[in-house]
């Protein structure tokens, strides 16, 4: 292999089949990625599980080799592709108490990604979540217990690469405890370097003791641990001495994306991969040009900033991940009897939390309602959610109840009563919210709270199924009952409705305590 097919081996571009995409050019560009510029493979969001295992059979054919095709599935195969099962968030997977949900989950997840050509699993999130204000992982960590996040972390990667996809653990060393979204710009961690040992770095220890194949760094600052403000993934202090030779991990290191703000603020693609690579990095996921990104590594090469023997170093790495990929292209099996979406259906039934009731719930409806319930599904804007799902849910359990939307706009409920009377009625608010990318809040908007709480405030009796993080519930105070529900998906959804109605039994069970993350007060045992 000559020395630009290497340097081409060790970047890995993207492919996507989102609504507003063309499938045809993308399929053009990911063919040409593979064969003609040499890329080790590709990130896929969107499209479907059939379009997906064709355009991967296809590339792996005109590469004429094993490809590494990745995607991030921290909720499952569903989360990017139609026809795959969408799993409750990690934080209701750490809800549970139940790590050996985590291995199912990891398991199913695994078993779905192959039967698409998917062998690459950006998952699990390995960050313990310490910061309320956190605005990019919420409820995609497993909770801010690290314990917690050790057993549920070691329990996916087992549970993943026995179905014979490699785990993905992120965002090393850690991304739970910033204020800022690394898509956006560059966040920086203030703790000192024994609590980033004993907090941060815990999981990702475990990871490697589980045997995981693959690492992903993260875009944040830790000036306690380089003296400086250099990202993690750009790092030789960090990559290179605290994961290589410090915590001992062989395996493969993947830089987050390189386009996202936290880098691109900082660097060109060419730069940014010449760092990574300084670092201590293998893969150069999806940089800004791959042909950029590639002409900078080729440069330091014979400039002599980088060697022959180091871009060997990450050839091989990636060669052994992707031998290990082929010996384990059956995987395991789900065990008989049980489906990727029974998995789903028990981790929302055990995931609800219950944070507050002053005696609402379960919901007595023995003949239906009528007047003086008002039921609404809040949301903001760029947080739109499909509501077919619950209202024929809700529709089912509660009968005669009408869903209505409510908006951050809103400055009263639709089809709420002028007059006083009013005030006797009860208010049922789903309130949905959830980590995006590119966002830069913690949660809800304001404005969408306020909303929320006028509702709450003009009923004598409200309840709150939050299908966010618990801190949720500390922005509703108010709340006559809170259920916690942790995500959008359609299995929390009906675990939601059946909590409400009182077909489930629901236990209140808090995952951590942080203040402000996990509301006290409640009178209930955490476990």
């Amino acid at each position: 292999m000559d020395t630009e097919r290497k340097i081409a081996r060790l970047i890995m571009t993207s492919y996507s089949d989102r609504a507003g995409d063309d499938r045809r050019e993308q399929r053009k560009r990911v063919l040409r990625d593979v064969k003609e510029f040499g890329a080790c493979g590709y990130c896929v969001f969107g499209g479907s599980v059939e379009h997906t295992r064709a355009l991967n059979e296809e590339a792996s054919a005109e590469a004429g080799r094993t490809l590494l095709v990745a995607s991030d599935l921290e909720r499952g195969l569903g989360q990017q592709l139609l026809g795959g099962t969408v799993f409750p968030s990690q934080m209701a997977i750490g809800a549970t108490g139940s790590p050996a949900l985590a291995h199912a989950v990891g398991l199913a997840t695994a078993v779905e990604a192959r039967s698409a050509g998917i062998n690459l699993v950006f998952s699990p999130v390995a960050d313990t979540m310490t910061e309320p204000a956190n605005p990019i992982i919420g409820t995609r960590s497993y909770g801010d217990d690290v314990q917690d996040v050790v057993n549920f972390t070691q329990a996916f990667v087992a549970g993943c690469q026995l179905g014979g996809a490699a785990a993905t653990v992120k965002h090393f060393p850690g991304h739970g405890d910033t204020t800022v979204d690394s898509h956006v710009s560059l966040p920086t961690v203030s703790a000192d370097a024994p609590t980033l040992e004993a907090r941060e770095l815990a999981p990702f220890r475990a990871a490697v003791a589980a045997d995981v194949k693959a690492i992903m760094t993260a875009h944040v600052a830790f000036p306690a641990l380089t003296g400086d403000n250099t990202p993690a993934t750009l790092s030789p202090d960090i990559v290179g001495g605290i994961l290589r030779s410090r915590i001992g991990f062989g395996g493969v290191v993947v830089t987050d994306a390189l386009l996202m703000g936290a880098i691109a603020e900082l660097h060109g693609p060419g730069e940014a991969a010449v760092r990574a690579l300084e670092a201590g990095a293998d893969v150069l996921l999806m940089p800004e040009g791959a042909a950029a990104a590639a002409a900078g590594v080729s440069d330091a090469l014979a400039s002599g900033r980088l060697s022959e023997e180091r871009i060997d170093r990450s050839v091989g790495r990636i060669a052994e991940l992707v031998a290990w990929i082929e010996s384990s292209t059956a995987g395991a099996g789900l065990p008989d009897g049980l489906s990727p979406n029974a998995v789903a259906r028990d981790v929302a039934a055990r995931a609800v939390t219950l944070l507050k009731d002053d005696g609402l719930l379960p919901l007595d409806v023995p003949e239906g309602v009528s007047g003086g319930v008002t039921a609404l599904a809040c949301a903001d804007e760029d947080h739109r959610t499909d509501l077919s799902t619950l209202r024929e849910l809700l529709g089912e359990a509660v009968p005669g109840i009408e869903l209505r939307e409510l908006g951050a706009g809103s400055s009263r409920p639709p089809g709420a009563a002028a007059d006083e009377g009013s005030r006797d009625g009860l208010a049922i608010l789903f309130v949905f919210d959830e980590p995006a990318a590119w966002r830069g809040r913690p949660g809800p908007s304001s404005e969408l709270v306020r909303a929320a709480a006028r509702v709450v405030e003009s009923h004598a009796r409200s309840i709150v199924i939050g299908f966010a993080a618990p801190r949720l519930a500390s922005l509703l105070p108010d709340a006559g009952a809170f259920l916690c529900c942790y995500d959008t998906s359609a299995p929390m959804q009906r675990a939601a409705v059946d909590a409400l109605v009182g077909r489930a039994p629901v236990r209140g069970r808090l995952p951590a305590a942080v203040p402000g993350l996990y509301p006290r007060g409640h009178g209930l045992t955490s476990g």
